[in-house]
């Protein structure tokens, strides 16, 4: 009876895990140590709290005469830093990247590797040239008003809805997050919330069209290295390939002299055979001649 119920607790878990539709991300703090953590939706109260923050840290960058983005963006014409060229480079790689993508994701399975590969490689470098020129205006637009408004409205929507997995929070209030000791937990949750509210999967750059290509490639490329090492390896040389762990397993062991293991009789003494005498001629002794005793009396010559 007791087996049927832990069988029933534990499908009765594994349906919650299926019906929960919090999003979960790990943090490894050390090797071996991972932790598990969630994102539940937000309720009314914590948007409405989050937007209150948003405005109260707009207003106060107005005060501390921060720029605002429009006027972030004038400056950065006036200094040279945005001007025609950098707008025409950047709608150009923009087209070109979906050019590349659009031709990539046509390509029939019966494209060779070098194709495929030359193709996801083009879409690899736009879309690093493309992140390029966005950093040359990204950079001095995060310390607009609006954006820091918009990373305080971010933490304090990661310190109301990170939770444990019986749903617990983290942090009972904002003051607690900000005051985290533990910085790696603080930085990837505000990341993993930031990722969560525009869509994105937390490893959505491992997953782009172009890296799912070039690891199809490099696996079908490793199948070929080995099978090509397959085919020319010698099959009398296959000993001399093997680990010193597979020789040492294979080396017969030597036998132990002595009672063997669990046995009742006494410890017999293990002579070595005697070897077969080989036939050697018989040895011909030489008589011996006595001296004459000095008592005994000498025989005439």
């Amino acid at each position: 009876m007791a087996d049927a119920t832990e069988v029933k607790e534990d499908v009765k878990e594994a349906v919650q895990d299926v019906l929960d539709s919090r999003r979960e991300f790990i943090l490894e703090t050390e090797p071996g140590n991972v932790q598990h953590f969630y994102i539940a939706a937000p309720g009314g109260e914590d948007i409405r709290k989050a937007d209150w923050q948003y405005s109260k840290v707009y207003n106060q960058a107005i005060v501390d005469e921060f720029l605002t983005a429009a006027q972030m963006s004038e400056l950065l014409k006036d200094k040279g830093i945005i001007n025609d060229e950098y707008t025409e480079r950047v709608e150009e790689v923009r087209i070109a990247l979906g050019a590349e993508l659009f031709k990539l994701e046509t390509l029939m399975d019966t494209a060779t590797l070098e194709d495929k590969e030359a193709v996801a490689t083009a879409v690899a470098q736009f879309r690093d040239e493309l992140f390029q020129l966005n950093q040359r205006v990204n950079g001095p637009m995060a310390n607009t008003c609006e954006n820091l408004a918009e990373d305080s409205r971010t933490e304090f929507l990661t310190s109301r809805i990170i939770q444990h997995k019986d749903k617990t929070k983290v942090w009972k209030d904002y003051e607690a997050f900000r005051h985290e000791e533990n910085t790696a937990l603080a930085i990837k949750s505000r990341f993993e919330v930031m990722l969560w509210m525009q869509g994105l999967e937390s490893n959505f750059l491992e997953n782009t069209p172009e890296q799912s290509v070039l690891r199809e490639i490099a696996t079908a490329k490793l199948r070929e290295v080995v099978k090509e090492v397959a085919d020319q390896s010698d099959p009398d040389k296959v000993e001399d390939l093997e680990l010193p762990a597979e020789a040492a397993e294979k080396k017969p062991k030597s036998k132990k002299k002595g009672r063997p293991k669990g046995s009742k009789t006494k410890k017999k003494t293990v002579t070595p055979k005697a070897e077969k005498p080989k036939a050697e001629k018989p040895k011909v002794e030489e008589p011996k001649v006595e001296e004459p005793k000095d008592d005994e009396p000498k025989k005439d010559e």
